[in-house]
């Protein structure tokens, strides 16, 4: 089954919650808003609550746009998951000199999504 497919019974199925309806045109906004607060968050403590929320509505609002086939937003926003894991990662081999192995396995998982996502919308062009 090819990802268009996938996408569409995806958008098939989440269209019948009308929350979703709602939310549908603004999933892109939302999860660049997510992103950069997660992403901010390396920087800046912007607070454990905020994060948590920018995490799980980022994630929910990437399997909306994944519904929608948009697969720049996606890869933007995996992008920016993975923005918050190069900085940590290098924050910890920088700052304590020490080699976080989970934080390099999610940059690489972030990372490589963001790249499949971003090579899947220059197919589609």
């Amino acid at each position: 089954m090819k990802i268009e497919q996938f996408s569409q019974y995806l958008k098939e199925y989440v269209m019948q919650f009308s929350i979703v309806r709602i939310l549908m045109p603004l999933s892109a906004i939302i999860l660049y808003i997510c992103g950069a607060l997660y992403a901010l968050n390396s920087l800046v403590s912007v607070g454990s609550v905020v994060v948590a929320l920018a995490f799980c509505v980022g994630i929910v609002m990437m399997i909306l746009v994944l519904a929608q086939c948009q697969f720049l937003p996606l890869a933007i926003g995996f992008g920016l998951y993975a923005l918050y894991y190069v900085i940590s990662f290098l924050r910890s081999l920088i700052l304590y000199r020490y080699l976080s192995y989970g934080v390099l396995v999610y940059l690489i998982v972030y990372g490589l999504l963001a790249f499949l996502a971003y090579r899947k919308s220059l197919s589609l062009r």
